[in-house]
């Protein structure tokens, strides 16, 4: 036993050595990937055990003033990545839309796009609050497995993607879904204001749907060159990325179903 955990060891440090891209080792939290196991475990515990039990006989926070700030700052952060990162990647003249393998160009739009891509990596782990604002606030109805699950692979899958393969094909996922959030945490600022749309299906519905256009594309962005091979980005990076997208749209698309569709046929 011993022996195999020295192999596996071995295995991931050389893997860490020997692909980890220079331009980011300057960054925290972008070294051994045992914080960021940590704080995934962290979360979860708390989330699942902690918080609950902490919150078994007190009232729900509100924590007005404090989600407002939360949700302006998120709102701006992931703008300001959307549009940063979009500028000088796929909008810039050295990059490609059809193909984009992994690469470390040193140029100043390269290194413009490595900062906002650490910046996505971190707004992942403070996206981690909402789940305990759910908590604090006596949510758990909204505390669900897709949730959670989503929460937590954001983390590891934006270390794994900044440390390794930042600038490459897969930053399409970033600024897609960093503007997803601008959308979602504005919903979130206005219902602070006006609560009652927080019992709007039209809004809800909306994000839902353009949630699904996000997997979709991304479906596409990494299942094209996969099916096609005319793109030197691993094609295991290319399966992973189409099957997990795959993934989530089921997720989302069965969530959407059972909310929008079959809860309005009953009405």
């Amino acid at each position: 036993m011993a022996l195999v955990l020295k192999n596996i060891y071995e295995t991931f440090n050389y893997f860490f050595t020997e692909y980890k891209d220079p331009r980011v080792e300057h960054y925290p939290l972008l070294g051994s990937p045992l914080p960021i196991v940590a704080v995934i475990i962290i979360y979860l515990k708390f989330v699942k055990v902690w918080g609950p039990e902490m919150m078994k006989n007190r009232k729900p926070f509100q924590l007005t003033t404090l989600m407002n700030v939360y949700n302006v700052t998120q709102i701006f952060l992931n703008l300001y990545i959307g549009i940063v990162g979009g500028l000088n990647s796929y909008f810039s003249e050295d990059y490609s839309w059809s193909c984009e393998p992994i690469n470390q160009k040193g140029s100043s739009s390269r290194k413009k796009l490595i900062f906002v891509t650490y910046l996505y990596f971190i707004s992942k782990i403070i996206d981690l609050l909402d789940t305990v604002f759910f908590v604090v606030r006596k949510k758990n109805n909204q505390i669900t497995f897709l949730h959670t699950y989503h929460h937590a692979g954001m983390v590891v899958a934006t270390y794994v993607f900044t440390k390794f393969l930042a600038g490459s094909h897969a930053t399409l996922l970033g600024l897609i879904n960093s503007f997803v959030h601008v959308i979602m945490y504005f919903y979130y600022f206005l219902t602070s204001f006006k609560p009652e749309l927080k019992n709007s299906l039209w809004w809800k519905k909306h994000i839902t749907q353009v949630q699904l256009l996000q997997f979709t594309i991304l479906m596409v962005h990494f299942g094209a060159p996969l099916i096609g091979g005319y793109c030197e980005f691993p094609k295991v990076l290319l399966f992973i990325g189409l099957t997990q997208n795959m993934f989530m749209f089921t997720l989302f698309a069965d969530f959407y179903i059972k909310t929008y569709i079959k809860k309005t046929k009953v009405v």
